[in-house]
C-alpha cells in the first residue's frame, strides 16, 4: 500500500510542477516558446492528421501514438525545450523557475500534510 501512495504522490507533485511551470510562462514570449516547443515535438503530427492525405495521416497518427504511449516523457521534454527557447532564443529572463527547488518545496509541503493525517 505504501508503494501505491508514493506512486500517487509522485504523479500529483509532477502535475503540480507542470502547472507551476506553465503558469510561470505567462509572458508573451513564454507562450510563444511553449507553442514552438509543442509544434516541434507533436504539433506537426496533429496538423498532418487534420490536413494531410492518407500517407501524412498515417505518419501523424504514428507519431501521436508514440508520444502518448506509456513511458514517453512528452510533457517534461516539451517544457524543458520551451524554457530553453524562452530564456536563450527569445531572451526572456523573467522566468526563473528552478525545478529542483520546486520539487523539494512540494515534498515538504505535501509530505508534512500526509504525516499529520497518519498520526
Amino acid at each position: 500500500m505504501k508503494m501505491w501512495l508514493k506512486f500517487k504522490r509522485f504523479w500529483i507533485h509532477f502535475f503540480i510542477i507542470v502547472w507551476e511551470v506553465i503558469k510561470s510562462m505567462k509572458s508573451i514570449r513564454g507562450l510563444i516558446s511553449l507553442f514552438i516547443s509543442y509544434m516541434i515535438f507533436q504539433g506537426w503530427a496533429v496538423l498532418f492528421v487534420i490536413f494531410g492525405n492518407a500517407w501524412m495521416k498515417g505518419i501523424g497518427a504514428a507519431v501521436i501514438t508514440f508520444w502518448f504511449g506509456p513511458g514517453t516523457p512528452t510533457i517534461p521534454i516539451i517544457l524543458i525545450v520551451a524554457l530553453f527557447i524562452q530564456r536563450y532564443l527569445l531572451l526572456d529572463r523573467s522566468n526563473q523557475v528552478h525545478l529542483k527547488d520546486k520539487w523539494i518545496e512540494l515534498n515538504q509541503k505535501y509530505g508534512e500534510k500526509n504525516k499529520s493525517n497518519k498520526e
